[in-house]
């Protein structure tokens, strides 16, 4: 089991009248999540509301149906529910937006980490961002769905930056990104809005959340972003791995398996003296 220290802020920046950011930071869940929300009027609230709700409530078993198929078997247990909980937010977002007036066209982003034993699964959709830092390095795990990012990685403009090729909620459907990987004590994990990316740099990010709890590091980033304009709304969750208890049961019953399995493939071959 993963033994985290975490924390989270979500600020209104100091240019727009309302915060359409959403996060969660959910240590028993071991499930963190941050949700920007676009569309007009209170909309884009809405749909980031409508997301990290969702989720959470899926992971907990809430879903209207809770089975999960991995794709060609490539992702464990908690990889395909993570997947499967964005997909299912992505059609709450979608059919509320269909059925209300005022919603018409709203999405979200989604940057979403759980944890599973000594695995981290992280998922995104949108342009919420998140990093791994490790032995001193710092590392983008989340796949940027923007223009720049997919058509003109050279350019930029601020118009190729900002528009989404992928959001929870525009359309039916949406594919997530999802990596899953060890994770080690130590390792930090920076899950943030664009509203902080695109004012901090990455070195910036590394050198706060390396020298500073959590906590610490997540007010001296919004109060840094802030400082710097604070165009859009700006959040962010940190998770720090204090320490992996490894599941001693668990490791016993698959080598009790492994034990079984041997002795009994032993029997036609190895018959007793």
């Amino acid at each position: 089991m993963v033994i985290v220290e975490s924390a989270g802020i979500s600020d209104i920046g100091k240019k727009r009248e309302t915060n359409e950011d959403r996060i969660v930071v959910d240590d028993a869940m071991r499930l963190y999540l941050v949700a920007d929300g676009m569309g007009g009027h209170q909309a884009g609230e809405i749909a980031s509301t409508l997301v990290v709700t969702s989720v959470r409530d899926f992971l907990m078993g809430k879903g209207p149906d809770n089975t999960v198929s991995l794709p060609d078997g490539r992702l464990s247990l908690p990889a395909g529910r993570l997947l499967a909980g964005i997909q299912w937010s992505n059609a709450i977002v979608h059919q509320t937006a269909m059925t209300r007036v005022d919603c018409r066209g709203m999405g979200s982003t989604v940057a979403a980490v759980c944890f599973a034993d000594a695995t981290l699964v992280a998922a995104n959709v949108g342009d919420s961002s998140i990093y791994l830092v490790r032995n001193g390095g710092i590392d983008l795990l989340s796949v940027p769905h923007t223009l720049q990012a997919e058509i003109a990685p050279e350019a930029r403009s601020a118009y190729f930056s900002n528009v989404l090729t992928r959001a929870v909620g525009p359309q039916p459907v949406v594919e997530a990104d999802i990596c899953e990987l060890s994770c080690y004590k130590d390792d930090i994990l920076v899950i943030c809005s664009d509203g902080l990316s695109t004012k901090v740099a990455l070195l910036e990010i590394l050198s706060i959340v390396t020298s500073r709890a959590p906590a610490h590091a997540c007010r001296t980033l919004v109060d840094l972003a802030n400082e710097r304009g604070g165009d859009d709304n700006i959040s962010i969750v940190i998770v720090r791995v204090a320490d992996i208890q490894r599941n001693r049961t668990s490791t016993l019953t698959r080598w009790v398996g492994q034990l079984k399995h041997r002795l009994l493939s032993w029997g036609p071959t190895h018959p007793a003296h």
